[in-house]
Order: structure tokens, then C-alpha cells, then sequence
């Protein structure tokens, strides 16, 4: 053969064997996406929330657009459902930040996960029954919702799945301790309406009256009044007082775009960003000057010292066998 024609024989069939790679591995990327790319070259800061907080009338989307106007950062939220869920989410999708854990998943937060720096509080609230005026004789107390007069009226939340459900739970057990506790809950059981896997189902129930009474914040009368001019809800105050939850912002240490949650987590902490989130999620700031000359100033209850929580909270599986016997 000539040589020539023997150079370009290989040449040729070079060619062919690059391009019968080529196209294998075109169709591998057709099939099973792109590989991954680094893990600093997100076009967006990935924060986990649960459901109400991202959503259009949440304080989520104008939180991004601020922050992405003052800072060039885009935020993309990661929907967690409930903020109950968000450790099991965390789980499966590796974001950058969270925003939405509570006191009680603090110690299971940081059992499961590695976590740069210490948590951040964002906003509080205590919770209480919900209900509106004229419509039931409220209760005084835990005892008073066994009641005959709230049968088939009240809307829970499920203590496996929501963080104001786990909240109730603790408090039940604290106030009565366990074995009393879990025959109270039972004799709540003609009582309910519902037991719904989130706060936002369990308040769309009540606000749709299905329900007449429903586990919220004390703060939630104030959406009603600034939101819908409706001044006809109340809180339930209770003589034992009521415990408060605390939402909490946090960084993983797995975080990809580390320095700009960094940024994200500092500016939640901002005047302007603690009135909107007050204002949009209708719970106390966490910087109370934000309060200051709003009806947010007015609320003033009570805490419940919840001392034996960590206790529970240690054997929080075997309560929720005893939760789910109850068949609630």
C-alpha cells in the first residue's frame, strides 16, 4: 500500500473511533444527565425551608429579591413541606443553608449533621389555640379541650411531621406527665376535627370552618387584623401558660457556596428583613426594636418552661409509636 494512503487509512480510522466515542458519550449525557459539576459553580444559593415561608404570601420571595438587589446573590429555595421535615430533606438534597428549625431539632440538628458556626434565631411566637369570637366559649386551659362543647372542632398537627404538633405533644407530657398525658390525648379524640401533617393544612381547615379551634401562635390573630381587617380572632390563653417556639437559620458544613449563606444568614438578622419576616410570617423578630410601634408590641404571654423536653425528646420514636397507637 502506499504510504500515504496508509497514513491517511489510520488517520481515517482514528477519526472514526473519536467520533463513535463521541457520539456514546453524547448519548450517555442525553441519558443520564450532565456529570457533576463543582460544587462552587451553582448558579444559585440553595436554602431549605418549609412550605409557608417560600411560598407568594411567605416572606421567602422578597427576602430573595432583596437580598439579590443588595447583594447579586440569587436564592433558590428548596421546599421542605413542614418544618418538621426539613432534617429528612436535608437528608437527600445538600443545600446551603436552612431557615426554619425550631428549639426542639436543635440537638437532633446537630446529632445528624455538621454545621458551620452556631444557629441563628430568626423569629418566635407562642403558640395557642386559635379561634374566632362569638363562635365557641374558648378554653382555659389544656384540660378545658376534652370538653363536650369542642366535639369534632379542633384542627392539631401531627407531632411526626410538624414542628407546632411536636410542640403541643411536649407540652402535653409536661403539663401531665407521659401516662397521664397520652389518656389525655386520647379523650381528646371526639374533640378533632383533624390531624393534619402541617401547620398551613391544619390552618386551612379553620380558616375554611371546617374547624372551630385549631393549634397556632398568639400571633395569629394579627394576620386577620392587618391582613383582612378582620378583628373577630383570639388566642386561647391558657393559666399554665404556653410554651414558644423559635425558628432558627442555620449553615451545613456541606454548604457549597459557604461565604454567601454566610452573607444570606446575616442579612435575615437586618432591621429591614426581621419587619418583613414579622410582617410576612406574622411571629415575633428576633430583634424586638423591629416590634416597636406595631401590634406585635402588645403581645406579651407567659412562657412555658418545657424542662423535661430533652428528656423526651431522647425517646422521640417510642412517643411517636405511642402517638400513633392512639390512631388520632
Amino acid at each position: 500500500m502506499n504510504p500515504l494512503a496508509s497514513k491517511t487509512h489510520i488517520l481515517r480510522r482514528l477519526l472514526g473511533l473519536f467520533f463513535g466515542l463521541a457520539v456514546v458519550a453524547g448519548g450517555l449525557w442525553f441519558l443520564f444527565g450532565r456529570p457533576p459539576v463543582a460544587a462552587d459553580s451553582h448558579d444559585a444559593l440553595r436554602v431549605m425551608t418549609y412550605s409557608s415561608f417560600m411560598n407568594s404570601w411567605g416572606p421567602g420571595p422578597d427576602i430573595a429579591k432583596r437580598f439579590r438587589e443588595q447583594s447579586g446573590i440569587t436564592v433558590e429555595f428548596q421546599d421542605a413541606g413542614d418544618a418538621g421535615l426539613i432534617l429528612e430533606k436535608l437528608k437527600l438534597f445538600p443545600v446551603d443553608a436552612v431557615v426554619g428549625l425550631d428549639g426542639f431539632s436543635l440537638d437532633q440538628a446537630r446529632e445528624r449533621f455538621k454545621w458551620r458556626g452556631d444557629f441563628v434565631a430568626i423569629d418566635s411566637a407562642p403558640l395557642a389555640f386559635v379561634y374566632r369570637a362569638g363562635e365557641i366559649v374558648p378554653p382555659a386551659s389544656l384540660t378545658d379541650l376534652a370538653d363536650k362543647r369542642f366535639e369534632g372542632a379542633i384542627a392539631l398537627e401531627d407531632p411526626r411531621t410538624s414542628t407546632p404538633g411536636l410542640e403541643f405533644l411536649l407540652w402535653v407530657l409536661e403539663s401531665f406527665g407521659e401516662e397521664r398525658g397520652f389518656q389525655f390525648l386520647a379523650s381528646l379524640k371526639p374533640n378533632l376535627h383533624s390531624v393534619s401533617p402541617s401547620w398551613s393544612s391544619a390552618y386551612g381547615a379553620f380558616t375554611k370552618k371546617q374547624a372551630k379551634l385549631v393549634l397556632s401562635y398568639a400571633t395569629s390573630p394579627i394576620y386577620h387584623q392587618v391582613a383582612e381587617k378582620d378583628t373577630g380572632y383570639r388566642a386561647a390563653l391558657f393559666a399554665e401558660g404556653h410554651p414558644v417556639q423559635t425558628e432558627f437559620a442555620g449553615i451545613p458544613s456541606q454548604c457549597s457556596r459557604c461565604s454567601d449563606a454566610e452573607k444570606f444568614i446575616s442579612f435575615l438578622g437586618t432591621r429591614e428583613i426581621q419587619t418583613l419576616i414579622m410582617n410576612k410570617n406574622y411571629m415575633m423578630p428576633a430583634m424586638h426594636e423591629a416590634a416597636e410601634g406595631t401590634p406585635f408590641a402588645a403581645i406579651s404571654m407567659p412562657d412555658l418552661k418545657l424542662t423535661h423536653a430533652s428528656e423526651f425528646l431522647k425517646r422521640r420514636n417510642e412517643l411517636f409509636e405511642k402517638w400513633r397507637q392512639l390512631g388520632l
